[in-house]
């Protein structure tokens, strides 16, 4: 008997023990729950301003990004596709030798062979023939000469522009300009209502930036295979890459 009473007191012993460690758990995460609520309590009690901030440059585009490329049609599949090789062998000869475009700046973007077809009424499509296309995205930096690559690759045998996107090679370096105007945007901002409220600003305690990005603007195709017909003498397409906006967002909170 003395036995048992002896394992039913340490049983009760090892019970209350338990219940004290958890006790001591329950009482840490409290003080933490207590801590991080009092923490936050005092930064709402912190008087503070928060402002939009906006930055904003104008820059000139230095590349562009042209889909070009060739589009022959045939009787047959191969001899559409060897008609289109032959054409397209002329343009590169323009890019690569002719203007010097490294081929790390040429990547091919599409290349098929497709049957055209006759469509009646009441009757199966026909196949009339084959065009074949290869198109190009040709990345060129100097702009003031890029009507006349148009031209030339036109008279060359490409007539397929599809578009021309105008973008710049230093976007971060912009990005970086424009964020330095929408901080000190920002902080114009903070100080008129700072003074409104007879108070001077102490720090920024938040920042949220959005925006940016490398700009880019396009222009729409306007080499057909008419224009591949161009006479040699005539002048040099013009196109006017414009102009691209960077633009940054900032959301800032000061303490008084």
């Amino acid at each position: 008997m003395k036995m048992k009473k002896w394992v039913v007191v340490s049983a009760a012993a090892v019970m209350l023990v338990s219940a004290a460690w958890t006790m001591g758990d329950a009482g840490e995460v409290f003080r933490v729950k207590t801590a991080q609520a009092a923490g936050e309590t005092q930064m709402a009690d912190k008087r503070t301003v928060s402002v939009n901030g906006e930055g904003e440059i104008t820059i000139t585009p230095d590349v562009a990004y042209v889909q070009l490329g060739v589009q022959t049609r045939a009787d047959t599949a191969i001899a559409a596709q060897e008609s289109n090789a032959k054409a397209f062998a002329a343009v590169e000869k323009v890019l690569y030798e002719q203007y010097g475009i490294d081929k790390k700046d040429v990547k091919t973007t599409g290349f098929n062979v497709n049957p055209d077809y006759s469509y009646q009424e009441n009757k199966a499509p026909q196949i009339t023939g084959y065009t074949a296309q290869n198109l190009v995205t040709v990345t060129y930096r100097d702009l003031e000469k890029l009507g006349g690559l148009l031209d030339a690759v036109s008279k060359a045998g490409a007539n397929r522009i599809d578009h021309i996107q105008f973008s710049t090679e230093k976007g971060e370096e912009y990005e970086l300009q424009a964020m330095e105007k929408a901080m000190a945007n920002a902080e114009a901002k903070a100080k008129v209502l700072a003074k409104y409220a007879g108070r001077d600003l102490k720090g920024i305690l938040h920042i949220n930036q959005s925006g940016a990005g490398t700009p880019v603007a396009y222009r729409a195709s306007f080499a057909t295979a008419e224009k591949a017909m161009f006479d040699m003498a005539s002048p040099s397409s013009s196109v006017a890459p414009g102009e691209l906006k960077v633009k940054v967002n900032v959301n800032v909170t000061f303490e008084f």
